[in-house]
């Protein structure tokens, strides 16, 4: 997650603000040309690509100009916002921001469209093809030499770690687990002082007869409300 200021920062920066109004004109022209779960990929890598190439050229001096294309429109906004701090690579961050608020947006404008089924707003084809689109920008804005492939990388680390790792264990809860190797994880459950559950984490763990067949652990983890 980057570091993108916000009002609860210091009360006064508007960054976030900022960005999400221009995503939000780009999620809902990307919304409107997938027109099936595989041309995600397509319009997601030509975005991701665009906006990249755009920024990389106004780093490099060119000039802002009046264009309906939204990726250049995201791509002047976040240079900037970006400009303001005075440093080399602060655009990296707000970019990170940028991609990672738009593809969770988009699932969700196709959601409310009725063009997805609520259960589609995350699903593992979702994912892989998320990812898919992200590496493939990734390797393809290597030549541009500011860091942004990295970025592309790192968000899609993130996307894994923050989003779909939560939906794999509720998947291991609803059918079992699949790993059976000389390490694996586990689920255990994480409590309220009531018993209540409220939540599920990994424990790393060495192959055992006593979990290799459990998708939770018998154990319970409480916490105790601050």
């Amino acid at each position: 997650m980057p570091y993108v200021p916000s009002k609860k920062t210091d009360g006064k920066s508007t960054d976030r603000e900022v960005i999400c109004e221009a995503v939000d004109i780009l999620a809902c022209q990307a919304a409107s040309r997938i027109t099936d779960n595989r041309s995600l990929i397509k319009v997601y890598s030509d975005i991701f690509i665009k906006t990249a190439r755009t920024l990389s050229w106004l780093i490099q001096g060119g000039r802002i100009q009046e264009c309906e294309l939204a990726p250049d429109h995201l791509a002047g906004t976040i240079f900037l916002v970006a400009k303001k701090y005075d440093y080399a690579g602060a655009e990296l961050g707000e970019f990170n921001y940028a991609i990672t608020k738009l593809i969770q947006q988009v699932p969700q404008i196709k959601v409310a469209r009725g063009d997805w089924k609520e259960t589609d707003e995350f699903r593992y084809w979702l994912y892989a093809c998320t990812a898919s689109a992200l590496v493939y920008a990734s390797r393809h804005t290597e030549d541009l030499g500011i860091g942004l492939d990295g970025v592309f990388i790192d968000i899609k680390d993130e996307y894994k770690w923050k989003v779909n790792r939560p939906y794999e264990a509720a998947q291991i809860l609803k059918s079992g687990d699949c790993y059976y190797a000389p390490y694996y994880t586990r689920l255990v459950e994480m409590a309220n002082e009531s018993g209540e559950v409220i939540g599920h984490m990994d424990i790393l763990l060495k192959r055992d007869a006593s979990t290799l067949s459990k998708d939770v652990l018998d154990w319970q983890l409480v916490l105790k409300k601050k």
